[in-house]
């Protein structure tokens, strides 16, 4: 959200759409980021709020359906959308790669996993020897803490936790300056989930990449990340350092329905609540604040307009109700 030459990933007025039997859907509206080099971004909301749309537009992998109809994204000052095709391809996993969000849907599941890793570097590395491959392949998995000896092994003969691992490792190979992790331990128990959370900050701490990291756990993702975004039928609605969702008690009705539904582990006993309703119909969007259907704090201007993110605390929300109670307390 800040302007920031030197970014790693920069993402200009970007919206999305996808063309449906029903209509025209825009899953990605008018956002706009920035991520710095080193830095987490959690990207966080329901499933359907473009999240996971934003990540294959920055990975230049959106569907035959979807297209970018505005805005800029560029990885190292490399505007992906004025590449061509084998260029993009070159592009990607020497410079952005992404984990997704399950590794047994994304290995191969009739090639061991060795020759997987050995098809990044035919591929993006061929004057690479043979000894010098199968060397980096070995600091791979020793970076991710899984035995060499499990490059003999298919996908389905390894642990979801060891699988995901491996993904990690694979999109690392050519030390990109940006990776998408895409919900990489939803399919994961709780402990796993932990170690493999531990894993990549341990990880990226020693290679200093960014992290695109995509959940729609908040809690999850304030342990992980720098910075935090919100979003909202295809909108940033909060956006802010990832302490404040957690310190702060002033955020978007949305941001705080996602806070209420998390469990707490200690302290005192309180009732867990959901977000009431469902994300909106993109084809058939509502007028004025998409989320005030929903919304505990909507009034009359909520109908009208859309929010524009405005500074709040030590971050930025698009909410009337927000902003309406901000001058309220600045007018004492």
């Amino acid at each position: 959200m800040n302007e920031n030459h030197s970014a790693i990933l920069s993402i200009e007025h970007v919206s999305v759409v996808y063309e449906t039997e029903a209509g025209l859907a825009p899953a990605v509206n008018d956002v706009t980021l920035e991520l710095e080099p080193g830095k987490i971004l959690g990207l966080v909301g329901e499933s359907g709020c473009g999240k996971s749309t934003l990540a294959q537009a920055i990975m230049g992998l959106l569907p035959p359906n979807a297209s970018l109809v505005e805005g800029r994204i560029a990885v190292q000052d490399c505007d992906l959308y004025t590449l061509s095709e084998p260029a993009l391809r070159a592009f990607r996993w020497k410079n952005v790669s992404m984990v997704f969000q399950s590794a047994l849907v994304t290995l191969n599941p009739v090639i061991p996993v060795g020759k997987q890793f050995e098809e990044i570097f035919t591929i993006h590395r061929p004057a690479m020897s043979r000894p010098e491959v199968l060397r980096r392949i070995e600091e791979l998995l020793n970076l991710v803490r899984i035995h060499p000896q499990h490059l003999r092994n298919f996908a389905h003969e390894l642990s979801g936790g060891m699988r995901q691992r491996v993904a990690i490792a694979m999109a690392i190979a050519l030390d990109p300056a940006l990776i998408i992790m895409d919900e990489p331990t939803t399919a994961l128990d709780a402990v796993v989930q932990q170690e493999i959370l531990d894993e990549i900050r341990r990880i990226q701490e020693i290679k200093r990449f960014a992290v695109v990291f995509i959940s729609h756990d908040l809690r999850l993702v304030s342990y992980i990340s720098s910075e935090i975004a919100i979003m909202y039928a295809g909108k940033i609605v909060e956006f802010g350092p990832a302490e404040r969702f957690l310190s702060e008690a002033r955020h978007h009705p949305y941001t705080q329905g996602l806070l209420d539904s998390i469990p707490h582990l200690e302290g005192e006993r309180f009732s867990i609540h959901s977000v009431p309703g469902s994300p909106p119909d993109l084809v058939n969007p509502v007028s004025g604040c998409a989320f005030h259907p929903r919304c505990f704090a909507a009034y009359e201007a909520c109908l009208a307009a859309a929010p524009q993110l405005k500074r709040v605390g030590s971050g930025q929300i698009a909410c009337f109700d927000v902003e309406r109670k901000q001058k309220e307390e600045a007018h004492g």
